[in-house]
């Protein structure tokens, strides 16, 4: 007898078959994670921390906010941040990329503090609130295999991308978009 497999199963299928280092877990994983830090970067005034893990449209769109924000002496608050569930949408493979796009349940408390003083300015600093965000991301097909210990292309030094992605000495940026998954695109609903 012949099984049947719904068309997201077929595309996960696919999608692990040409890429063999794919794992459903793992990457809800990297998933939680980048969204996680996305967030505390935001809050913590340092997009260069995930600036690996994510398209240069998703940075500028968070620098924009950001320069907002220190513009308005304010500081974008996400208290409790965590992720509910983690869904995987769609699977699209291309010529060039593999494109998953994901909903994201997260909570946390949503809210904007003056620098200075520390007090509200807008939001909710009461109890958390669960919003819905979907998630594209992108791996190109023809990536390149990444080994544990890594070297900032610029002066060969060892690299921690997991946590900075930034060399500590010369201050390059580790390119991730030639090895793994990046955050294409974020929106929140």
């Amino acid at each position: 007898m012949k099984e049947r497999y719904s068309k997201e199963e077929n595309m996960l299928n696919e999608l692990i078959r040409l890429d063999n280092t794919f794992s459903e877990s793992k990457f809800k994983t990297k998933v939680d994670n980048i969204f996680v830090m996305l967030h505390i970067s935001l809050m913590t005034n340092n997009l260069d921390r995930v600036k690996h893990f994510i398209s240069n449209k998703v940075f500028n769109n968070f620098n924009e906010r950001l320069n907002n924000l220190n513009n308005n002496n304010q500081i974008q608050m996400f208290d409790e941040l965590n992720v509910k569930s983690t869904e995987i949408q769609n699977i699209e493979i291309t010529n060039d990329n593999f494109i998953i796009t994901v909903k994201l349940t997260s909570r946390y408390m949503d809210y904007v503090i003056n620098k200075d003083t520390k007090k509200l300015i807008s939001g909710n600093n009461s109890h958390r609130i669960e919003k819905t965000n979907i998630l594209t991301f992108t791996k190109i097909r023809d990536f390149k295999i990444q080994y544990s210990v890594r070297k900032c292309p610029s002066c060969s030094a060892n690299m921690n991308v997991n946590n900075t992605g930034k060399c500590e000495y010369c201050g390059t940026i580790y390119n991730n978009k030639d090895y793994d998954w990046i955050l294409e695109n974020i929106e929140t609903k």
